[in-house]
């Protein structure tokens, strides 16, 4: 079994990087040859079974239409990409995986791209794995078989590396040394969703104002390898300047691990307006730090919940969870967060054996 890997590879880190390298690493720690295809747009050093693919020119993804690995396995919801796999599929009868770690239509809200990319994906049986519930049912709209998607979360484990944690800077745990309580949030880039901040920064930095008013040494870290959107940024940065806490919110913008600077955070939020899962926030409650997040989907087991958009709401969470920090470190300490490796190996072997039954009996 060869398992080509299409996607986005660190550097940067992002939700979806991480899996895949994760993903990659134990694909080939448990003898499962694979190969990454990576469709991000940063220039990198090269690595070994790492092939850089550009996925916003048609042109560079010939790489993919000679991939010789039995299955590929996509990670990103990039229509281009599916509906280019779709025919992959179809003319060189690969079996093909997408895993949506987001979904932001609508149920019934389709636009007539999207319609044709789904449309062919079902022609060509490709499988589904989705992050959440919510993913499932939308695509089924799509006429995706219900028997042709499975969910499975996206959090696999860290592993725990020196080099990783030495590469954070002194100064950001200068930051985290000189200040408590420590809060942290992170997003692979600035982005907009129904014009509203996805990431909730703007929410952070009010939070952080709220706090400071309290815990006059609170400290908040914001991790953003990549900004993306400049003037925004700036603007964030100067609220947080106009708003007297530049000395307690820390944006960091390198491409390193997040995990070291969890492991070090007493809390951990994820005020996003839209998500899949959250692989941070199962993350964080496998390093045992409180987790608070917006109710926009179905999140990690333990993981509080605010209203989505809800400053007040928030703010209250955050509270009452400093205010009672050893009940709800506690509350989490017993939480098995599932490692959900085995369960994607599962599916390609599978899905191998199904496509074997297949080509026996066309013989």
């Amino acid at each position: 079994m060869r398992i080509a890997l299409v996607g986005p590879y660190p550097k940067p880190y992002g939700g979806i990087s991480v899996h895949v390298k994760r993903l990659k690493e134990r694909l080939k720690k448990n003898g499962i040859a694979c190969t990454v295809y990576d469709s991000s747009s940063v220039r990198k050093e090269e690595e070994d079974n790492v092939v850089p693919i550009k996925s916003g020119k048609i042109l560079l993804l010939t790489p993919l239409f000679h991939i010789k690995e039995s299955i590929i396995h996509l990670h990103t919801y990039n229509s281009k990409l599916i509906g280019l796999l779709s025919i992959l599929s179809l003319i060189r009868k690969k079996t093909v995986i997408v895993t949506l770690h987001s979904f932001k239509y609508s149920s019934g809200k389709f636009n007539f791209w999207c319609k044709l990319v789904f449309w062919l994906a079902a022609k060509a049986e490709i499988y589904f794995i989705t992050v959440g519930p919510e993913i499932k049912e939308k695509i089924t709209y799509l006429n995706i078989k219900p028997e042709n998607i499975e969910v499975i979360p996206s959090f696999i484990s860290p592993p725990m590396k020196e080099k990783e944690i030495a590469e954070i800077p002194k100064d950001v745990w200068d930051f985290i040394n000189n200040h408590t309580p420590v809060i942290s949030a992170n997003a692979f880039m600035i982005s907009f969703y129904r014009g509203e901040d996805l990431y909730g920064i703007d929410m952070c930095v009010d939070l952080c104002v709220e706090l400071k008013k309290t815990f006059p040494r609170v400290g908040f870290i914001f991790c953003l390898p990549e900004i993306g959107n400049y003037a925004y940024f700036h603007k964030m940065k100067q609220k947080v300047v106009n708003r007297g806490i530049e000395n307690n919110f820390l944006f960091v913008t390198q491409p390193y691990q997040f995990y070291p600077i969890l492991m070090k955070s007493d809390i951990f939020v994820r005020p996003t307006n839209v998500d899949g899962y959250g692989v941070s926030l199962a993350e964080a409650i496998y390093l045992n730090v409180p987790a608070i997040a917006s109710d926009v989907c179905a999140r990690p087991e333990k993981t509080i919940l605010f209203k989505n958009r809800d400053l007040h709401d928030f703010i209250l969470k955050v509270r009452d969870v400093l205010g009672n920090y050893e009940r709800y470190k506690k509350g989490i300490e017993a939480v098995e967060i599932e490692d959900n490796f085995e369960k994607i190996v599962r599916v390609y072997q599978k899905l191998r054996i199904k496509k074997d039954k297949i080509d026996k009996f066309a013989a």
